[in-house]
């Protein structure tokens, strides 16, 4: 690639300079831009040179439901209604997805492309009426254009658009979110935006570091890639019989990979270079392209648009936009309007970073009901994408704790879309999340209700739901304490010390708000688990562990004392901090006068006490029957076979784990099921019954196709076919290398199973334990030459740690570590782990790595979470195995 317009030396960057950010110390000629699609190629071959950014961004993409009616373009160019079919509803999708494919690799359209003027809010307002928009120009007291939403429809009355201006209206119209199939579209760039973000990447890495780009030994990494990219891209536009959307979305999945293995060699050409330090560099362009209504706005914004440099087309400072909507009653869709405003070249604080919108942009400006405010059906979707994030991750929130949680979560997101604005102002739509409400809970109910259950998986929903609708770029940490220790101990771990010397859990609170990883500050949810009883004489006591978190939380040193709140807390510590989400967890409730202490802060003002207890009767039935038609239509993806599935199974009683894994077992062999009888039947299958027969112990699946399957409880309460069938062949091919080695190797079928379940990411994790040590080491070998697995072998508990503890420094090898290191850098990896216990202390130290529960440190975030549907265990005991090991086993051979 071309990359002598850059003048600058990109070397200057030293290895130690560990706060320096590599890309910001580096400002290039031009941004990035991709040749127009021709009846040759999609693409020029240089499709690396696509349109990207330079400064700080934001993450992950919205999910958007398809309408229920599809659109179709009349001859004036203006979209209209009709009716839909199967047939006509992919041929949609198709051109949806060409249409989307243009806005971000074709040149911009000539009328968006205006050479410079010396009047930046004259230019910008000239550009929306010259595309038929209706506009207004505001001067104070921020210079600013108005949009009118009721000209998004169809162009001004008495306005003739001047030719060629229907592909200007159409890129503007997405950028705003107000094209008619916006949502359509939306969902089509989810599918290929690892695609386009990478290739900005690539672009952008070119630019700055030419020489290392052009190493072979990156170049072997890239062509491939690249030619595989220009091909997918160009069917796109070609195939008239529409692209295959599994294929585009496999090849956009492969992209982490492509990553991992582009940051790993230059980090090994050029050892300044942290991976990192790259990594953050592509996570601000995945934030700043993080919808296709950000990405054509980043695109049109850039400068250059797709023209030579000689052709720099006319950039506008543009700082905050909001949406003046009608009251709610009274709907006026001719006062309806955007708002743009321009950077104030005298305010420093506005003239950092790059526009971008709210990810939810497209429901607000669209929204369905006008009688209500429109932040409102925002709110709605972000607590059901946390009940269903939660549920994805096996947690059933019943109707009781929903109810009860309800309140509180809306009234913490409405905070935080308001950003401590009145309901009756504009609406800012740039992305942010700002609370204002301090969200405290105290969760009390008996020992395996779920408590630390829900809290462990309500901070990554919490943070999905802020990601996909109000702003991709900010980041919820976890920060976990436990209070039920002696309280001598506590009192130290919460010390407020100097500054220079505070490695207290006060300090970290603080800290992980904002570290040196992120663009922006974020969220830190704290789990302060097992709040002690207020019996008399017990140490920790209830009463005394309130009043020291009310005393150290408000920055106060000395003694708890009765009355008021320490003068000038609010402005000290993080009492007033609605960024801290405070959740406690309880076997006991919490005393009147315990939550007195507490309340004394702001930020316990609104604690919300949840009785939580384990899911039982209808309700358990409920969340069996919604996890594992979850669990099943996600396997069957993206085929989308809609199931209804019938259960007659038993539900048992009390902690919903065991039930958890059993479901997941069961959905592996629902999928395998219908897979075989679709093998044999050409029609849909729409429903699937689960029969338990108490008589024999036979659980029978049956398909409304004929098709039908039995299995059965076996050891280690695992779920076996009773007629075995095998969907992996690399399970078996193991099972008959393994016999090779060992030929008394027990439970071979059994073992082939459990390797089944581990390749369908059915159990989390997969454990098999044995005696001997040469069987499970020669297994992990086995694997480890199985595609897509990675090995680590010969882990000694007692000589390598599991995990970092608080005080050990970030580049402390543990196992941890090294298993989140595989999984992130390779995309669909799996990973197996030869754990070797010759001791009943090294028993005790692999209990939390081979649980059934996510792994989290005392100070996680959701990407550093482990997740365990992609590991197994195979761990050589010595000696008896203890219970807490067993309990945890998949099979001992």
């Amino acid at each position: 690639m071309a990359s002598g317009s850059n003048s600058l030396n990109p070397l200057s960057i030293h290895a130690g300079s560990f706060e320096v950010d590599l890309f910001r110390t580096i400002s290039t000629t031009s941004p990035i831009t991709m040749a127009p699609p021709n009846k040759e190629s999609m693409i020029d071959p240089s499709l690396s040179d696509i349109s990207s950014q330079e400064t700080e961004i934001s993450v992950e993409t919205v999910q958007v439901n398809r309408p229920n009616k599809r659109v179709k373009e009349t001859h004036h160019g203006v979209l209209s209604h009709a009716p839909s079919s199967a047939s006509s509803r992919n041929h949609d999708d198709d051109d949806a997805l060409r249409c989307c494919l243009e806005l971000l690799f074709s040149d911009l359209p000539p009328s968006l492309t205006n050479k410079k003027t010396n009047d930046d809010i004259s230019a910008f307002r000239q550009v929306w009426d010259a595309h038929g928009f209706r506009t207004s120009m505001v001067l104070s007291p921020r210079r600013a254009v108005s949009v009118y939403l009721d000209s998004c429809s169809r162009p001004t009355p008495g306005v003739v658009l001047p030719q060629g201006n229907e592909a200007g209206r159409t890129f503007l119209l997405t950028c705003i979110g107000m094209h008619p199939r916006q949502a359509i579209l939306e969902k089509c760039y989810s599918d290929i935006r690892s695609v386009y973000c990478l290739s900005l990447f690539v672009h952008r890495l070119r630019t700055v570091r030419p020489g290392d780009m052009d190493d072979g030994r990156v170049r072997d990494i890239l062509l491939p890639w690249e030619e595989q990219r220009d091909k997918e891209l160009s069917n796109a536009f070609r195939d008239a019989g529409g692209l295959d959307p599994t294929r585009i979305q496999r090849f956009s999945h492969s992209c982490s990979e492509t990553l991992s293995q582009i940051l790993a060699k230059l980090a090994d050409i050029d050892h300044s270079l942290r991976p990192d330090q790259l990594l953050r560099e592509y996570d601000r362009i995945t934030y700043e392209n993080s919808t296709l209504a950000n990405a054509c706005w980043q695109r049109w914004l850039d400068g250059k648009g797709g023209r030579s440099d000689d052709d720099k087309v006319h950039t506008f400072p543009l700082d905050q936009v909001y949406f003046q909507f009608s009251p709610p009653g009274r709907y006026m869709p001719d006062r309806e309007r955007i708002t743009i405003q321009m950077k104030d070249g005298n305010d420093d604080e506005a003239s950092r970073g790059k526009l971008i919108l709210l990810p939810s942009l497209c429901q607000i400006l669209r929204r369905d009901d006008t009688s209500r405010h429109p932040l409102h059906a925002v709110v709605e979707n972000m607590i059901q994408h946390t009940w269903d994030d939660l549920l994805r991750n096996g947690y059933y929130v019943d109707p009781s704790r929903r109810e009860q949680l309800f309140d509180p979560l809306q009234k913490f997101y409405e905070s935080g879309l308001l950003a401590g604005k009145d309901w009756n102002v504009p609406i800012l739509l740039n992305a942010h999340f700002t609370p204002t409400y301090p969200l405290s809970l105290y969760l009390a109910g008996t020992a395996g209700a779920g408590k630390s259950s829900l809290v462990r998986n309500l901070f990554p929903a919490i943070n999905a739901a802020i990601s996909s609708h109000c702003d991709p770029e900010l980041i919820v940490r976890f920060v976990k304490q436990n209070l039920n220790k002696p309280f001598k101990t506590l009192q130290l771990e919460l010390e407020l010390r100097p500054n220079n010397n505070d490695y207290s859990v006060m300090s970290i609170i603080q800290g992980r708000r904002m570290t040196l990883s992120q663009s922006k500050p974020g969220l830190v949810l704290v789990a302060l688990e097992e709040m002690p009883s207020n019996l008399a004489g017990r140490d920790p006591n209830q009463l005394e562990v309130s009043k020291l978190i009310s005393l150290r939380f408000s920055g106060r040193r000395g003694e708890y004392r009765e009355g008021d709140a320490p003068r000038n807390s609010a402005k000290r510590g993080i009492s007033g901090d609605a960024t801290i989400i405070n959740i406690f967890t309880s076997n006991y409730d919490l005393e009147p006068s315990c939550l007195s202490a507490l309340q004394r802060l702001e930020m316990f003002q609104n604690l919300k006490i949840v009785h939580v207890a384990p899911v039982a009767g209808k309700e358990r039935e409920d969340f069996a029957r919604s996890y594992l038609t979850q669990r099943v239509h996600e396997s069957l993806s993206p085929r989308n076979d809609k199931l209804n599935i019938h259960l007659d199974i038993p539900f048992g009683e009390g902690d919903t784990r065991p039930l958890v894994r059993y479901l997941r077992m069961l959905s592996f062999y629902i999928r395998a099921l219908v897979l075989n009888t679709k093998s044999t039947c050409s029609s849909a299958i729409n429903d699937v019954s689960v029969t338990f027969d108490e008589t024999t112990n036979i659980t029978t699946l049956t398909t409304s196709k004929g098709g039908s399957m039995q299995v059965r409880l076996g050891s280690f309460d695992n779920i076996y076919a009773v007629n075995p069938t095998i969907l992996d062949p690399r399970a078996s091919e193991i099972v008959e290398k393994l016999k090779k080695l060992h030929p008394d190797l027990t439970c071979p079928v059994e073992l082939c199973q459990i390797l089944d379940f581990y390749f369908a990411k059915t159990l989390a994790p997969a454990v098999v334990l044995s005696k001997n040590k040469q069987l499970i080491h020669d297994l992990i070998i086995l694997l480890s030459q199985s595609d897509e697995v990675y090995g680590i072998t010969d882990i000694d508990p007692s000589e390598y740690k599991i995990m970092k503890s608080l005080y050990d420094s970030t580049d402390t090898p543990n196992l941890r570590d090294d298993i989140i290191n595989i999984l992130h850098g390779n995309a669909g990896a799996l990973v197996a782990i030869e754990l070797n216990c010759k001791s009943i202390d090294d028993q005790l130290q692999i209990r939390e790595i081979i649980e059934d529960t996510p792994s989290m440190t005392a100070f996680s975030t959701e990407r550093s979470a482990l997740y365990k549907d992609r590991l197994f265990f195979g761990v050589f005991v010595e000696g008896p195995i203890t219970p807490e090991i067993k309990s945890r086993a998949s099979l001992l051979i």
